[in-house]
């Protein structure tokens, strides 16, 4: 697949790189542009090149791996989502440490409101339960497999979103729509932080 991921920090490039390495054409991309991102691109390996923002958004998957505050500054009303698929993997972080604080987003979650922000967009709520190190670490037996879950309203999207938790040598989980999944998935929901396995060779 053909893959932007907006956002640099650890949890885009551990997507980029994992993503890539399974055969998937990736586009990573920052605030500050593609030249900052040169030799983060040469550490991470080929299968990744580094694009601006726009460049990233018009690939048929997005991948949200940003920092929530910045979200209104990229997803601009104007852009046409054209049904591509788009994965929020973002928390709804207003501060980190060592203060960390959650913003108030009343009866919604994040999901929802990045939904409302793009209008047109398939959007899946996947990779942000588990901070990065825990989803990534190794295993002590190889026939576990580490639940990842995922919420959506588009079953074809939320396939795709599977496929790619699966490619990374996750197991992926549906657990409904973006109003109940999305919501238990959310900073202080049942779900966040929640880590479980699966015995893969089943």
């Amino acid at each position: 697949m053909e893959i932007g991921i907006l956002g640099a920090a650890s949890l885009g490039q551990t997507l980029a790189s994992r993503l890539a390495a399974a055969g998937h054409n990736i586009v990573l991309a920052n605030s500050r542009g593609p030249e900052s991102l040169r030799d983060v691109i040469t550490r991470l390996g080929k299968g990744i090149t580094a694009g601006h923002a726009a460049e990233a958004m018009n690939k048929p998957v997005v991948v949200l791996a940003m920092p929530w505050t910045k979200l209104s500054n990229v997803l601009a009303p104007d852009i046409d989502w054209h049904h591509r698929v788009l994965i929020d993997a973002t928390n709804i972080f207003t501060s980190y440490a060592p203060s960390f604080e959650i913003d108030d987003l009343g009866e919604e979650s994040g999901s929802e409101i990045v939904a409302r922000l793009t209008p047109g967009a398939r959007v899946v709520k996947a990779f942000n339960t588990l901070p990065v190190a825990t989803m990534i670490a190794p295993l002590q037996e190889e026939r576990l497999r580490r639940v990842l879950f995922v919420a959506g309203d588009d079953e074809d999207a939320v396939a795709i979103a599977q496929q790619l938790v699966s490619d990374i040598h996750l197991h992926p989980v549906y657990i409904g729509s973006l109003v109940t999944g999305g919501r238990l998935m959310e900073l202080g929901g049942a779900l966040s932080g929640l880590e479980l396995f699966i015995d893969g060779g089943r």
